[in-house]
């Protein structure tokens, strides 16, 4: 794609040098079959070569090859009749005249190629080579203008170690901005999720939730909300040490990523040995069902610690609700927290849902 874009202006330069060359200097009027002939053959040129770069989408998704393809091929007709150009420019006496001017054409696309299209450099080698070695050539055979073919030569040599030059600087600056942008990734990361367990962190899930009230708002969907806290993690870090602790922090995610397993649900750690899962269009029995499925799993899947099998249990709190404009997602959240509150005051292992609330819609 990069190399696509960097060949959009020569492909325009193409279109018109050629045109304004002919009409400046009054050729059109001394040979107008052999103006207009070679003005369409680099006017449509450039149009189907913009007509590629417009199409890439559709076409390169259907067949990477093919776009490829299609993208050298034009890239060489352009080349080539350029090529052409100057040598019927040469060896026919009478529009010698144009000699130099096409010339000077030929060595600046030698110039903007070898930087242009640097992202390809075999490509490039050939490109290049497609048009000096033709003006080479064809040069050394006109006496009148053989002092141009070592010209074209030493050109051509250097655009080649220039062209290589601009691809190791390109692939130099290409590897720095890919890395920059996986550092930016990993910062990115970083930023939304609980470095300890994996799973998304409390900055992550107040973003997240505002943005799923407002979707379940607009839409009148249902909005659910897991509210979770492992019962008497206070005791595994004094009986089992703080590493164990932190092993069934990590063993308590994975079991809740296992089981809100939706694209759309999102888990996070929302402080400590608290946990949030957003459920949007979800119900309240189907997220009563998956409660209860997180509290069994819980209950009946000790953490393999460092310190041996520790068994857990954990509260839930869980609130559904129809959003309405008028309503908060913090009292919806809050609503969730009092009913993990009364669960964990009710003896813990166990799941309470919350009372209804005011703006919204209670799917009790």
């Amino acid at each position: 794609m990069d190399f696509l874009q960097r060949s959009i202006p020569g492909v325009l330069i193409y279109a018109f040098m050629w045109p304004m060359l002919a009409w400046g200097m009054e050729f059109n009027d001394r040979a107008p079959t052999f103006s207009y002939t070679f003005s369409t053959l680099f006017i449509v040129t450039s149009i189907l070569r913009l007509a590629h770069g417009i199409l890439t989408q559709p076409f390169y998704a259907a067949n990477p090859n093919a776009w490829r393809m299609t993208m050298y091929v034009l890239a060489f007709i352009h080349s080539c009749t350029l090529a052409l150009l100057f040598i019927l420019v040469l060896i026919i006496p009478e529009y010698r005249d144009l000699a130099m001017a096409v010339a000077l054409i030929v060595v600046g696309l030698l110039s903007g190629a070898s930087a242009s299209l640097s992202p390809k450099p075999i490509f490039t080698q050939f490109y290049i080579g497609s048009l000096a070695f033709p003006a080479t050539l064809v040069s050394f055979l006109v006496e009148e203008f053989r002092f141009l073919s070592p010209l074209f030569a030493a050109t051509w040599i250097y655009f080649i170690f220039l062209g290589r030059r601009f691809y190791n600087e390109y692939q130099r600056a290409f590897h720095i901005e890919m890395r920059l942008k996986e550092n930016q990734v990993k910062l990115e990361r970083l930023n939304e999720t609980d470095t300890l367990t994996g799973i998304y962190n409390r900055q992550y899930f107040d973003n997240a939730l505002d943005m799923q009230w407002d979707l379940a708002s607009r839409s009148e969907n249902s909005l659910s909300i897991l509210f979770l806290d492992l019962d008497h993690f206070k005791k595994i870090n004094d009986n089992f040490g703080h590493l164990a602790g932190d092993q069934v922090l990590c063993h308590a995610a994975h079991l809740f990523s296992e089981i809100a397993r939706r694209k759309t649900d999102m888990i996070a750690r929302y402080g400590g040995e608290e946990f949030a899962i957003i459920l949007p269009a979800t119900e309240k029995q189907d997220a009563l069902d998956l409660a209860e499925q997180i509290r069994h799993a819980i209950e009946n899947t000790p953490c393999r610690s460092d310190q041996g099998l520790i068994h857990l249990t954990v509260s839930i709190g869980v609130n559904s609700v129809v959003p309405s404009p008028q309503g908060s997602p913090v009292t919806f959240l809050d609503q969730a927290d009092q009913a993990l509150y009364q669960a964990k005051n009710n003896g813990r292992n166990q799941i309470m849902f919350a009372a209804a609330q005011a703006g919204s819609t209670s799917l009790d």
